[in-house]
């Protein structure tokens, strides 16, 4: 490891000015990319050491090597989502490689000229979108158009019948799913009960202005499930 450091620290100060001025002033992303055989991380640690690495890759007699093009020392502060050296292999987190995002273990088969070898590696799926995510999404797909604006804004807003009920919506424009997402946010609170009300209401029960869609609908499934991924936004979940 210290000689692979040592090797990195000479090829940063000697080859890699221009590199170094694209890293230098960046806030460190700890993305990796694969763009015409150049496998670019933004952050890989040797111990306590960082580096921006552009590595070239070239195939010999079907091995996958990667020879280092260009290293700049960047601030380390840890090593999250960053590439890792243990001593031995490479360990690239996610690379995106034709829109299939893969992890690699490359291992280090020379010191001098520093090649690594592709020896393991395997796709990495998706994250899951965060609940707010989903919410957001759904309601922008679903909700605000299709109930939001067809069936509440005729009351529920400043000034009109239901100007006291607590859920208060915008009519459409700029800005308006975002607002209207953030007063469901508001009025359920965390409660679960005030997610129930709101489903009962829509139904005819309760409510001033009558049925808005029946129990079972896609409407109403759409609002429950966004309803549902709102609070367990506010739970932390």
């Amino acid at each position: 490891m210290n000689r692979l450091n040592q090797l990195l620290k000479r090829m940063a100060l000697s080859l890699c000015l221009p590199l170094f001025s694209v890293f230098a002033y960046a806030s460190y992303a700890q993305e990796a990319t694969f763009i015409d055989n150049v496998l670019t991380l933004s952050k890989a640690t040797v111990g306590e050491t960082a580096y921006a690495l552009e590595l070239g890759l070239s195939v010999n007699q079907g091995n996958y090597d990667f020879g280092v093009l260009a290293a700049a020392e960047v601030p380390f502060t840890n090593t999250d989502g960053a590439s890792i050296f243990d001593g031995s292999v490479l360990r690239v987190p996610t690379v995106d490689v034709g829109g299939t995002n893969y992890s690699l273990d490359l291992a280090l088969i020379s010191g001098d000229p520093i090649t690594f070898r592709l020896s393991d590696y395997a796709e990495v799926a998706a994250p899951t979108p965060s609940a707010l995510a989903q919410a957001t999404t759904l309601f922008g797909d679903s909700i605000e158009t299709q109930i939001v604006q067809a069936k509440c804004t005729v009351c529920h807003q400043v000034g009109l019948i239901a100007s006291n009920s607590g859920l208060l919506f915008v009519s459409a424009g700029d800005g308006s799913a975002a607002t209207n997402l953030g007063a469901f946010a508001s009025y359920l609170n965390g409660s679960e009960a005030a997610r129930t009300r709101i489903l009962s209401m829509v139904t005819g029960v309760g409510h001033t202005g009558g049925k808005q869609m029946e129990v079972g609908s896609d409407l109403h499934q759409n609002l429950g499930e966004m309803l549902r991924l709102l609070l367990e936004h506010q739970a932390g979940i």
